[in-house]
């Protein structure tokens, strides 16, 4: 008898390790891959493909309810294949040339299918210890986003798919029971060799990015002449350092685009002269010499162009490490011009820096600052909060008298959207409307470093140099802009006084149909150009609906339970998603937020799904856990509403430790109703459950951001609250009391 109970026991245990292997890797595997995809897609294709790939878990869900009970025997096996699947697929996507978004998501949904397939075999089987294995599903997924960032900071994104590649097979292999494996495990022994090895050194560092070079979204994917002589790929983005052979410049690419110029540099300022004749040199004209901070920092050049200028102090900021490394890296060239004795580097956020900074400032320049795609974590859009009407009037606090902010920008979409923001600041600081004009220059860039740009790539104003004050512009000071833009032979748009043409320019973005919705804290998407979401979100969300509505039609699953699981997955994803944005400005980056959000909420609601093993209820009672979340998620967000100011002034650590003590019972919360759920369904539709929660955590996720896009962050998260509360309300009619029921 005591044989049996530890048998038993050491199987409840081998699959607790096997689920929380599983979604360890599930998680860092999704985060690995937003990294892969930042470097070859632009816009909301990084978001797309992952989104398409990730509903790989929830058809697993459903794949494995039809599939032989006999493959759960085989769970040790097939753990195995799912680390193989793993590396194989990163390895052809690596390998393979740009070959468009459907055939990578493709391709990237298989992992996350077995991953799927393997956590439902698992749940359904073990039906009565669900909340031990949501427990441990929770704790894997929330570890492996707390160090899938370190992880890639540390090595690479290919040697962490490699690590982890490697730590699942060796989990298949000390976990099996079938005496005969051990006849082949010289082979199984080679192959976790190989793994490790590649883990450590990655074959991938002697063959080439085929994906990434042949992207659309490469600067350089034309140029036959081009060589790579720096390359940094973290978790944060991939900076490579192109040489074009023309001996005086070097180029910066974050994710293959956003470019910015390394200029040859040995210390004399005369030999970078070449600068005084850009637009960026305007910026630094206007005004006293004393400290300039530049948010962008990108290759150096606005630095050496403020040198010029005969700037006293220069702050350079850039959110991104890669360019200061390789600008130190390539020193000999670059004369390592952020390491200048009137120099200051700061890796941050330029939104979080400027509300920490202590300074006042001359100048205030960011200079095309961001390619416009998605970083490492998918919708976590943290360049957009430079660019909203709070970034403005914060960064307009922070000037000098006489002091100016200035923008370089890529077009007239943009510039159209800066000028709606820049009102509205100065608007609600009194400015009355009529002297707004008066507060604001464009330049537009005709010549750059001695190519014409003007009307580059189809545009309407190249390159415009906006420059904004607190206080309106002087007349010398609008008179001598003036003459400088035209001794270099730039455009003057619009210049107060002496050449003002507000209303014009006012009337041609307006005829252009450009959006003039000013970007919010809350609604922060700078780069969303027209009014409502993407189209093929939209598509792509009633393409999932369908999906789960024939899974319920071909499987006589109970229509009540489909929107329990489908609203308990809606509304976790919608609170998870939002935090992590809202709390950016609260932590002062998306790496703090990401990872302490998802960190702690997974693991609390392991905990949680922990605890209702102990909190048996009866058949016939409502989940608390329902409107403990709904009402703690409303107070949540009216906290960081609240402290998002009050916040920023306390140290880092502070900051982490205050957020993650609120977040640690709404985590609490959101583990329950799961495995509440799965508690009182028969056993033989678990793995459909698990399939439809799945299915509808991908749903949710498009919604948070169709929501956010068009009423904002805030009213999002209410919403994933008001869903908890709902369901509780009507869980009676969801035939989710009586376990025999269906």
């Amino acid at each position: 008898m005591k044989e049996g109970m530890d048998g038993m026991e050491a199987s409840i245990r081998k699959d607790l390790i096997l689920t929380f292997g599983t979604a360890y890797t599930l998680i860092v595997y999704e985060i690995c891959l937003s990294r892969f995809f930042s470097a070859i897609f632009e816009n909301q294709a990084v978001f797309l493909a992952i989104t398409l790939a990730t509903l790989g878990i929830g058809i697993g869900g459903y794949l494995s309810s039809r599939s032989p009970g006999n493959f759960y025997k085989l769970r040790s096996e097939w753990i195995g294949g799912f680390s193989l699947v793993l590396v194989a697929v990163v390895l052809i996507m690596y390998r393979m040339p740009y070959s468009g978004i459907w055939y990578y998501s493709a391709l990237a949904i298989l992992p996350f299918l077995v991953g799927g397939m393997l956590i439902s075999f698992v749940m359904q089987h073990r039906h009565q210890e669900v909340n031990l294995l949501y427990f441990s599903d929770l704790a894997g997924a929330g570890l492996g986003a707390v160090s899938a960032i370190p992880l890639m900071n540390l090595t690479s994104p290919i040697q962490t798919i490699f690590l982890l590649s490697a730590s699942l097979f060796a989990m298949s292999l000390f976990t099996r029971t079938n005496k005969s494996f051990f006849r082949k495990k010289t082979v199984y022994y080679i192959l976790l060799f190989s793994l490790l090895y590649n883990a450590i050194l990655p074959i991938t560092e002697q063959l080439p990015f085929r994906s990434y070079q042949t992207s659309p979204s490469n600067v350089f994917m034309a140029e036959k002449n081009t060589r790579i002589v720096f390359s940094d790929w973290n978790a944060f983005s991939k900076t490579d350092v192109y040489d074009a052979g023309d001996g005086q410049l070097l180029y910066i690419t974050i994710d293959g685009g956003a470019m910015s110029p390394i200029s040859k540099y040995s210390g004399d300022l005369k030999f970078v002269d070449y600068l005084r004749n850009t637009t960026s040199y305007l910026a630094f004209q206007l005004f006293s010499k004393e400290r300039a901070l530049i948010i962008g920092a990108g290759g150096g050049q606005e630095v050496l162009a403020a040198q010029l200028a005969g700037f006293q102090m220069i702050e350079a900021v850039d959110i991104n490490s890669g360019s200061f490394n390789a600008v130190k890296e390539l020193s000999a060239f670059s004369g390592d011009v952020f390491h200048q004795p009137n120099v200051r580097a700061i890796i941050s956020d330029g939104r979080s820096y400027i509300r920490q900074s202590r300074h006042q400032y001359d100048v205030i320049y960011l200079s095309l600052v961001k390619k416009k795609s998605e970083n490492g974590f998918g919708i976590a859009l943290s360049e957009n909060y430079l660019f909203t009407q709070e970034a403005i009037t914060a960064y307009l606090a922070k000037l000098n008298p006489g002091g100016k902010l200035a923008f370089l920008l890529h077009n007239e979409k943009e510039l159209a959207k800066v000028k709606k923001a820049t009102e509205n600041a100065l608007l609600s600081q009194g400015i009355p409307s009529a002297q707004i004009q008066n507060h604001f220059a464009v330049i537009g860039t005709y010549l750059h470093l001695g190519h014409v740009v003007w009307g580059m790539g189809g545009t309407l104003i190249t390159r415009p140099l906006v420059l904004i004050g607190s206080k309106p512009f002087e007349t010398s000071d609008a008179q001598r802009l003036k003459e400088e833009a035209k001794r270099i032979q730039q455009i003057p748009i619009h210049v107060p006084y002496v050449q003002d043409s507000y209303r014009l320019l006012t009337n041609t973005l307006e005829e252009q149909q450009l959006s003039t919705i000013s970007s919010r804290d809350d609604k922060p998407y700078f780069y969303q150009m027209t009014s409502g979401v993407p189209q093929v979100f939209v598509w792509l969300l009633l393409a999932i609906l369908l999906m789960v509505l024939m899974i319920v039609r071909k499987t006589n699953y109970a229509k009540g339970r489909a929107v329990y699981f489908s609203g308990i997955a809606i509304g976790f994803i919608l609170i998870e998603t939002t935090l992590v944005q809202r709390l950016i400005l609260t932590l002062g980056h998306p790496t703090y937020a990401f990872v302490l959000v998802l960190g702690v909420l997974l693991v609390s609601g392991g905990i949680g799904s922990f605890v209702t093993g102990k909190w048996r209820m009866g058949t016939n009672q409502r989940f608390g856990s329902l409107i403990c979340t709904a009402i703690y998620a409303l107070g949540v967000n009216l906290a960081i509403t609240w402290w998002n100011d009050h916040l920023i002034s306390f140290p880092i650590l502070a900051r982490l430790i205050v957020v993650g003590i609120l977040l640690v019972p709404l985590g609490f919360f959101m583990g329950m109703p799961f495995p509440n759920g799965l508690c009182r369904i028969p056993p033989h539709v678990v793995a459909i459950s698990w399939g439809i929660n799945g299915l509808m955590t991908v749903a949710g996720s498009l919604l948070s951001v169709m929501i956010s896009m068009t009423i904002g962050f805030a009213a999002t998260l209410a919403i994933g609250g008001a869903i908890y509360g709902l369901l509780y309300w009507i869980q009676p009619q969801l035939g989710m009391q009586n376990p025999e029921t269906g």
